[in-house]
Formats: C-alpha cells, sequence, structure tokens
C-alpha cells in the first residue's frame, strides 16, 4: 500500500473506530484533524503555490536533499504557502484542540496574537521547517503554551505539502538515505517495519518509509549489536521493541511477516499505543 491520501486516511479511520473501543480517544482526534487538513489537501497545490506533479520541481529537491545529507524539508521556501488558507485552517485546529480540553486559555491567545498581527505565521512556518526549536520555544514561552504542541499545531498546515511530496520522491533515495532522520520531513521515526528481513523506518508524519541498518540505534546512532536490544511481546509476536541500553530510547517494529491483519500507513504508532506502556514499564524513553 502507498502513502495513502488524506481522504484514504479518513475512510481508514473511520473504519477502524468501530473496532477499537480503546483507541476511541485518539483515534477521534486524528479523524477530526484530518477532516480540517482536508480543505488544504484538496487544493491542487496542498495549500502552497507549488506545481507538485511537474517532476523537476521534486528532482531538484531530491539531489538537493541528495548531495546536502539533509532531509528535504530544509529545501522548501516557507514563501510558497498560502498563508490564507493555513490562517483558515489553524483556527479550526485550535478549535478542535480547545475541545479537548487542550490548553484553553494559551491556544486562545494564540488566535488572538495571529488575528493582531503579534505573532507571525509566516516565521512560525518557517522555524518549523528549519527545525529552528530556539524561535519555536520563544513563541511558545510568549503565549504560555508547550512547544511541542504549537510544534504540532504547524505542522498539521504543512503535513499535506509533505505527505505530497513523500509520494512523489525517487525510491533510490530512500534506499540510499542511510541516516535515521526521516529524508523528507526530518523527523526521527518512532515505528519500524521488518520485510524480508529489511529493516523499514516508518515516518508517521509524513509517510515516508526508507530502508535502514537493522543494528542502528535511531535516537543516539549507536551501532554496537552488544548494547542494541530488543524485547519481545508473547501475546503479540508481531511486535516487539527494539531499544538502546547506552540512551535507553526504543523504537517499535512491526514484523509484516507475522501479521495477522494489516497496520495501515500513518497509523502505525496510534493502533500500537499498547507498546508505548511496556516500554514505559520498562523503563525505556519514547523520545
Amino acid at each position: 500500500m502507498g502513502n495513502p491520501s488524506i481522504q484514504e486516511q479518513l475512510e481508514i479511520v473511520s473504519a477502524l473506530l468501530p473496532q477499537h473501543e480503546d483507541l476511541q480517544d485518539p483515534l477521534e482526534l486524528f479523524k477530526k484533524i484530518l477532516q480540517i487538513q482536508l480543505e488544504i489537501d484538496n487544493t491542487p497545490t496542498k495549500g502552497t503555490t507549488i506545481n507538485w506533479d511537474d517532476q523537476m520541481t521534486t528532482a531538484s529537491l531530491q539531489r538537493k536533499s541528495f548531495e546536502a545529507k539533509k532531509p528535504i524539508i530544509h529545501f522548501l521556501d516557507p514563501s510558497i504557502f498560502d498563508l490564507d488558507i493555513l490562517f483558515r485552517v489553524i483556527k479550526k485546529v485550535v478549535c478542535v484542540l480547545i475541545e479537548q480540553n487542550i490548553n484553553e486559555r494559551g491556544l486562545k491567545e494564540l488566535l488572538s496574537f495571529m488575528e493582531s498581527g503579534k505573532t507571525n505565521l509566516f516565521k512560525l512556518i518557517e522555524a518549523t521547517l528549519r527545525e529552528n526549536i530556539v524561535s519555536i520555544r520563544k513563541a511558545s514561552e510568549k503565549l504560555d503554551i508547550q512547544p511541542a504542541l504549537l510544534l504540532y499545531i504547524i505542522s498539521v498546515l504543512i503535513q499535506p505539502c509533505l505527505e505530497e511530496v513523500a509520494r512523489k520522491i525517487d525510491s533510490a533515495l530512500l534506499d540510499q538515505w542511510w541516516q535515521t532522520s526521516c529524508p523528507v520531513c526530518g523527523r526521527i521515526p518512532l515505528i519500524a517495519r521488518l520485510k524480508q528481513r529489511k529493516r523499514y523506518l516508518v515516518c508517521t508524519f509524513c509517510g515516508t518509509e526508507y530502508l535502514s541498518d537493522r543494528f542502528l540505534c535511531v535516537h543516539c546512532g549507536n551501532k554496537d549489536p552488544y548494547t542494541l536490544k530488543h524485547l519481545i511481546i508473547k501475546s503479540q509476536p508481531a511486535f516487539q521493541i527494539d531499544f538502546c541500553a547506552k540512551c535507553r530510547h526504543y523504537i517499535k517494529v512491526i514484523d509484516e511477516s507475522k501479521l495477522k491483519e494489516t497496520i495501515p500507513k500513518r497509523l502505525e504508532d496510534i493502533l500500537t499505543l499498547n507498546i508505548d506502556f511496556i516500554a514505559k514499564n520498562a523503563d525505556l524513553v519514547r523520545d
């Protein structure tokens, strides 16, 4: 299965909801965010001014990424994003989060500051693209919301674009990347899939799947096989937890040869939340 569109993800989530009563809250939130993102995804340019069907555009980004050994997100100009569309969308995202009782005062302050011009959406997008955590942290302090929450909100806006990039890039980059961070969005993966004895790291943000060394900690880069360990989950043989004894970080691994039913792309993390509890009880660190 390729990288599903937002509409396809919505259909998948809707079908899964009745089957997972224990995951109603995260799945419902995911569904609501997807419904909002449709406004961006339904535009031909995915909320930007770029024609993503132009192969020269994606080829250029891919070449720059491969030569510099940096994720494609670093080469996206923030000026390509349509701020009118994104401003409409961010208001809807904030409203959904407020409904979830997530930092109501801070989120209302965010909208108020944006409407008054005190907070610049362009600057926040630029900071997110450049992975400028310092700028995100400063903005979050002014708004009195957590940096991770602010980063999540801005990421929702640019996600449809990055998913489209992930669909367009050549598989050659994915097989020759050999870095732990996602070649498209730069995020550290939480999930891996085992296929024919090869490990593919999975970015649950943009949907990119890329080849990786099986003996490598995606968090600290440790390659010592004696300190790279795994936990077998006897009740769920298709899943295991790979962890690093040095930094204590872990990654959830799906062995596709043992799966009884498919784990849809982009939903791997939500559908394996129970594994995070097992990892936490083993004193392992998620991120």
